[in-house]
C-alpha cells in the first residue's frame, strides 16, 4: 500500500507538469535593439529622432570583432535617425529599418535640440509619460544647436556619448534633473523648469593631430512651462546652482584681498535654505547659504595666511559669493522672469495662506521682489603651507 501511495504521488506530480506553460513569451537578446540615448530635433515641420543603439558584440575592447550580430569597428554603438510629422511617427519609421525590436527601457539620457525646445516640448512629454518603457529617471538635456550632433560626438572617455552626458549631469549637480523632476516643475506652482545645456567641443586645439569631438555642459536652459525662453552662461549658472544648494564642491575664483593674483577656494558641504517674508504687502526672500571653505590654490603674492589675513580672505569669499548669486538672480528675474530657484514655492510651502493671495499675480511680483543673499562660509583649511611658494618674505603682501 505504501508503494502504491508513492506511485500515485509521482504520477500526479508528472501530470501537473503538463499544465505548466513554458516560456512562450521569451525574447532573445539578439532580437532586441537596446536604445541607450536619444536626440530629438525639429526640422521645419517634422521631428527628427536619432537613436543611439548599443552593439552588444562591441561591448568588449574597442576594435574587436563583434559576435552576436555586431559589426567590427571601433564603436560600441550606431546611430539611426528618422524624420516624421509626429514624435511617435519617428519611432515607427525607425522600426521599419531595424531587424530587432526597439527597446527604450535602458535609455538614460534625452537630448533636446534648441529649436525644438523653443517651440515647445509638450507633445514629446506626452508620449514619454504615457508609454511605460520610457523611464522617468532618464536625464533630459538641452543642446546648443542640433541634438543629434551632440549624441554623435566621439566622447572617447566613455563607451557611449549618452553615458558621458549622464556622468556630466551628476558632476554638475548633486541631484541632477530627471525627466520626472522636470515634468514636476512644469506642473508645480511657484517654480519654473530648467535643464543643463550641452554642446560639442574639441578635446585638443583644431590644429593638433587626432582631434576628437567631446561633450561639455556649459550653462542652464531656462523654461516657462514647456518652452525654452533662454540660456544662461556657465558662470551665472554655477552661482544659481550654488544658491539652490545643489552644487558639487564648487571652486570659487577669488581676487586676492591685497597685492596681485588670484586664489581658488573649494566650498565643501554647501547647502542653502530660503526664508520668505511679506511685510506691508511687499514680498522678499532671504537665501541663506552655508559652506565650509578650503584653499586649494594660491596664485597671488598675498599673505602667509595668519589669523588676520584669513579673516580678510573670509570677507572676500563672502562678498564674491554674494555678488555672483545676486547677479544670477537679477538675470533670471529681469531678463527671463523665470523662477527656477523656486522662491515662489518656498512661499507656498511656508506661508500657504499668503501664497493663495498672491499666486495669480506672482509673475508681476517676482521680477521686482527683493532677494537677500546671506552667505555663511567658514574657511577651515589653507593647506600644508601658508606662504605662497616661490616668493621671498619681502615679496609677500601682508595686511
Amino acid at each position: 500500500m505504501q508503494f502504491m501511495h508513492k506511485y500515485r504521488t509521482v504520477v500526479l506530480l508528472f501530470l501537473c507538469t503538463l499544465l505548466l506553460s513554458g516560456c512562450w513569451d521569451r525574447e532573445e537578446i539578439n532580437d532586441i535593439a537596446f536604445v541607450i540615448g536619444i536626440a530629438i530635433d525639429k526640422e521645419k515641420q517634422d521631428y527628427r529622432t536619432s537613436l543611439q543603439i548599443a552593439l552588444p558584440g562591441q561591448s568588449g575592447a574597442a576594435g574587436s570583432e563583434g559576435g552576436g550580430g555586431g559589426t567590427s569597428g571601433d564603436k560600441s554603438w550606431f546611430m539611426l535617425s528618422n524624420t516624421a510629422k509626429t514624435f511617435h511617427g519617428t519611432s515607427l519609421e525607425a522600426q521599419k529599418a531595424l531587424s530587432r525590436r526597439i527597446y527604450y527601457a535602458h535609455r538614460r539620457t534625452l537630448l533636446i535640440g534648441e529649436d525644438l525646445a523653443r517651440e515647445g516640448i509638450a507633445p514629446m512629454l506626452d508620449l514619454l509619460t504615457r508609454y511605460p518603457l520610457n523611464r522617468l529617471s532618464a536625464m533630459p538635456v538641452v543642446t546648443r544647436g542640433e541634438a543629434y550632433k551632440v549624441l554623435d560626438a566621439d566622447a572617447p572617455i566613455e563607451k557611449f556619448p549618452s553615458e558621458m552626458v549622464r556622468e556630466l549631469c551628476f558632476l554638475n549637480m548633486r541631484n541632477p534633473r530627471s525627466l520626472k523632476l522636470f515634468i514636476d516643475s512644469i506642473l508645480a506652482e511657484g517654480i519654473d523648469p530648467f535643464l543643463p545645456v550641452a554642446s560639442v567641443t574639441n578635446n585638443v586645439p583644431k590644429e593638433w593631430k587626432d582631434v576628437k569631438t567631446n561633450i561639455k555642459l556649459d550653462g542652464l536652459a531656462i523654461f516657462k512651462k514647456d518652452k525654452l525662453v533662454g540660456m544662461i552662461e556657465k558662470a551665472p549658472a554655477d552661482a544659481l546652482i550654488l544658491a539652490m544648494g545643489e552644487a558639487n564642491t564648487p571652486e570659487v575664483l577669488l581676487k586676492a584681498p591685497r597685492g596681485e593674483g588670484s586664489l581658488f577656494i573649494k566650498l565643501n558641504e554647501n547647502n542653502s535654505s530660503y526664508s520668505p517674508h511679506i511685510r506691508n504687502g511687499k514680498v522678499s526672500v532671504t537665501i541663506q547659504l552655508y559652506a565650509k571653505g578650503v584653499l586649494v590654490d594660491n596664485e597671488s603674492n598675498y599673505g602667509d595666511l595668519r589669523e588676520v589675513e584669513i579673516l580678510s580672505l573670509n570677507e572676500a569669499i563672502h562678498k564674491k559669493v554674494k555678488d555672483d548669486i545676486e547677479e544670477g538672480v537679477r538675470l533670471i528675474q529681469k531678463k527671463y522672469n523665470a523662477d527656477i530657484l523656486g522662491l515662489g514655492r518656498s512661499i507656498r510651502q511656508q506661508m500657504p495662506k499668503e501664497w493663495d493671495k498672491i499666486k495669480d499675480r506672482w509673475y508681476d511680483i517676482y521680477p521686482n521682489m527683493e532677494v537677500v543673499v546671506e552667505p555663511h562660509i567658514i574657511i577651515e583649511n589653507v593647506g600644508i603651507t601658508n606662504k605662497p611658494i616661490g616668493l621671498t618674505e619681502e615679496e609677500i603682501i601682508h595686511d
